[in-house]
């Protein structure tokens, strides 16, 4: 028998909850403010999902340790390969 990562975030931890998006070049990005610009971040991809009062309850699939990359003016983002785009996610901060 196999027994997975859980972990266990609370609401305030998690910076981005949702799918990533695709460019028009066809490749992953998860987009956020400049005030997240330069910090390194945690991308979780879950196995499965619980919500609770204070936060969620993951069996993790995958973690990715990425930093935060200048996009345009007003915006900064997390680049990620072709085969990320659509999957569900959560990004917390790697030092809060």
């Amino acid at each position: 028998m196999v027994d997975f990562i859980n972990l266990s975030i609370d609401k305030k931890d998690i910076i981005y909850d949702g799918k990533v998006k695709m460019t028009y070049g066809g490749q992953g990005i998860i987009r956020f403010k400049d005030k997240m610009l330069g910090k390194r971040v945690y991308v979780i991809f879950p196995m499965y999902r619980k919500n609770t009062e204070d936060g969620v309850i993951i069996a993790v699939d995958e973690i990715l340790n990425k930093g935060i990359h200048p996009e345009n003016d007003h915006s900064c983002g997390i680049p990620l390969g072709r085969k990320y785009v659509g999957r569900k996610c959560i990004t917390i901060l790697q030092e809060g």
